[in-house]
């Protein structure tokens, strides 16, 4: 009888003290840092709102990996210097400058600028590391020519119950910055004192019979 009982000690013994070893190399590798790929599909066309006007592009997209405690833009909120210039005339500089300040603060991660794309039409394709806690990404192109419209997305969580989200897939819109009063694609610049808040476009230009239509799609998907 004690041979079996030391037998039985011995064998479920090492289980034991196994399983506490599996859990901790699951989750070890769930909390490893990930790359995804990231596909940015823009219709500016008859489609989604009335007809683009002349020399209709999209500015360059700047995107990045961030925190929660880092956000772009969110509706109602006042834009950033820096997305204020990206909205009114494409460039990233600043932003770039306020993204530099949020690394040194540990609430930014990688980021990354692509080129502009003639045409109404486009696609922006890109990879970029985020950890679990840089774990959102976000990003912003200008619609040109206009005042201060841009489409993007403002942190998309990708790291949910200790796991990364193999797929996202989220609709993306126009947004007014509220940093110039513009009337119309190429009416004049008036910087808008006080700045407003940030907001979904409601431009008759992209007004439809059934309301606003997104201007396009984002996929993540991890690699």
């Amino acid at each position: 009888m004690r041979r079996w009982t030391e037998v039985f000690r011995r064998v479920f013994g090492r289980l034991v003290l196994a399983a506490p070893l599996l859990v901790t190399t699951v989750a070890a590798a769930q909390q490893q840092d990930a790359i995804y790929a990231v596909t940015v599909s823009l219709n500016w066309s008859e489609e989604t709102a009335a007809a683009p006007p002349p020399g209709a592009h999209w500015s360059r997209l700047i995107a990045f990996a961030h925190s929660d405690r880092y956000a772009l833009f969110s509706d109602g909120d006042t834009a950033s210097s820096g997305l204020a210039l990206v909205a009114t005339n494409g460039r990233t500089t600043v932003l770039e400058a306020e993204l530099a300040e949020g690394m040194r603060r540990k609430r930014v991660g990688a980021h990354i600028v692509l080129p502009g794309s003639e045409g109404g039409q486009a696609t922006f394709a890109f990879e970029l590391p985020v950890t679990p806690r840089q774990n959102r990404i976000s990003f912003a192109t200008m619609l040109a020519p206009s005042p201060d419209w841009f489409s993007g997305i403002s942190g998309v969580l990708l790291y949910e119950n200790d796991a990364w989200v193999d797929r996202v897939e989220r609709p993306i819109w126009v947004w007014d910055a509220g940093a110039d009063s513009g009337p119309d694609f190429e009416g004049p610049n008036l910087p808008t004192q006080p700045r407003q808040s940030v907001r979904l476009l409601s431009h008759p230009s992209f007004l439809r019979a059934s309301g606003l239509r997104p201007i396009g799609t984002v996929v993540f998907e991890r690699r």
